[in-house]
């Protein structure tokens, strides 16, 4: 059985992982996430965007994990685009000035908690506020990060090394995700990932 956390526990991890990243942050920030964010404990399986949604929402993972998932174009499986570990989030579309909706379903993999900030909470504060801008380029920067590496690891033919690619850059993805995630992010099969994983490990042993 997992670690249970409470809303209040969870919530003060995220304000000090936000002093860290802006250590001038003031009471004034704490109140302002307090009174404009919406706390859901959310399970597993639970999609809270669909692609066709017309929401402007800022999640941010405070315990569990979302991704960004959609069908094939076969329609028989969903192909997940992008992940949100903890303190990183997903925006409902495209960027936060964007009003076209976000390519994906926007789904609960694992039981958790997370923030819902509107839009029209951020925008009086966005460029007006240092601590809140910090918080927001930081998101991005790590949104980018990852895609950017997901972009190049869909120019490797083999399953192997797509695999070793994101254990060697994205090792937290790597280590979080389960067997089935990691085949539908590296769009590989389940017996792929199970024989990389494999030869990663005795890779890794070997060294």
């Amino acid at each position: 059985m997992g670690t249970y956390y409470t809303e209040k526990e969870a919530l003060q991890d995220f304000y000090t992982y936000w002093e860290k990243i802006y250590p001038p942050l003031e009471d004034f920030h704490c109140n302002w996430l307090a009174k404009n964010a919406q706390i859901l404990r959310v399970k597993k399986g639970q999609v809270l965007y669909e692609s066709d949604d017309q929401q402007e929402n800022l999640y941010i993972v405070l315990r569990g994990l979302l991704v960004k998932e959609r069908y094939t174009s076969c329609k028989e499986s969903k192909q997940i685009l992008t992940v949100a570990l903890p303190n990183m989030g997903f925006f409902t579309t495209m960027h936060y000035y964007s009003q076209s909706p976000a390519l994906g379903d926007i789904v609960a993999v694992r039981p958790g908690i997370v923030l819902q900030i509107p839009y029209r909470k951020i925008k009086p504060y966005r460029n007006n506020d240092t601590g809140i801008d910090t918080l927001m380029e930081l998101l991005v920067n790590k949104k980018k990060y990852q895609l950017d590496h997901l972009r190049a690891m869909d120019g490797i033919t083999l399953a192997t090394d797509r695999l070793f690619y994101l254990a060697d850059n994205l090792p937290d993805i790597y280590y979080e995700l389960a067997q089935n995630e990691l085949a539908r992010l590296l769009h590989v099969s389940e017996s792929s990932i199970y024989r990389a994983k494999n030869l990663f490990l005795r890779r890794k042993n070997s060294r």
